[in-house]
């Protein structure tokens, strides 16, 4: 059976914009997507993943069958350090079909980003993203993790995630709690333990 409506990616539908830095500015990436229906369809609706991207396109004007239509990506890096993964979709037809291209990369901010991004320092050649998290209310039986991200200096600015984790059981007093994480990385060949605290209010 033949479709009727179905927009399709010409080439790749998620483009690496490789290393980039955030003092480029803005880049963008055009995609094509084609009509690989037998009727004509028109978009509808875009969004994206995030504030940091913006995605342009014709909206409206129909598709005729066979033929294609450009949506371009714009992805602002400032403030974004590290990899990332920026997606934007397209909503076309009468019954709202969806398309997802992406944008990939790394990308290196500046010092002054970088500072604020990782406010907590533990050393010359260590960083931490935050070292205390609110967990709000929590019940026996829930389990709730925050993700910590190190940045090492000394690594060319690797960024290391760490994800820590809290589930009170029967035997947590109730009431508001400060729970401490340790957490264990490498710093200069040799163990760096670092203390994370969950606030939380057990139930």
């Amino acid at each position: 059976m033949l479709v009727v409506d179905s927009l399709v990616a010409i080439g790749m539908a998620t483009l690496s914009l490789g290393t980039i830095h955030e003092a480029d500015g803005v880049q963008e990436r055009t995609f094509w997507l084609r009509n690989a229906g037998r009727q004509a369809v028109a978009i509808t609706q875009g969004y994206t993943s995030c504030g940091c991207t913006t995605i342009h396109y014709a909206k409206g004007q129909d598709v005729a069958p066979a033929d294609s239509t450009a949506v371009t990506l714009r992805f602002n890096p400032q403030g974004k350090g590290g990899e990332f993964l920026e997606t934007g979709t397209i909503v076309y037809g009468p019954r709202g079909k969806r398309i997802t291209l992406a944008l990939t990369g790394t990308c290196i901010t500046s010092e002054e980003t970088l500072l604020r991004q990782f406010p907590i320092r533990i050393s010359d050649g260590l960083r931490l993203s935050a070292n205390r998290f609110d967990l709000g209310i929590m019940h026996v039986g829930e389990r709730k993790e925050r993700t910590v991200v190190l940045l090492h200096r000394r690594q060319g600015n690797r960024q290391e995630r760490i994800t820590v984790a809290f589930a009170p059981d029967a035997k947590t007093p109730k009431g508001l709690q400060h729970i401490s994480r340790k957490v264990t990385t490498k710093e200069d060949g040799k163990d760096k333990e670092i203390t994370i605290t969950l606030d939380v209010i057990v139930k």
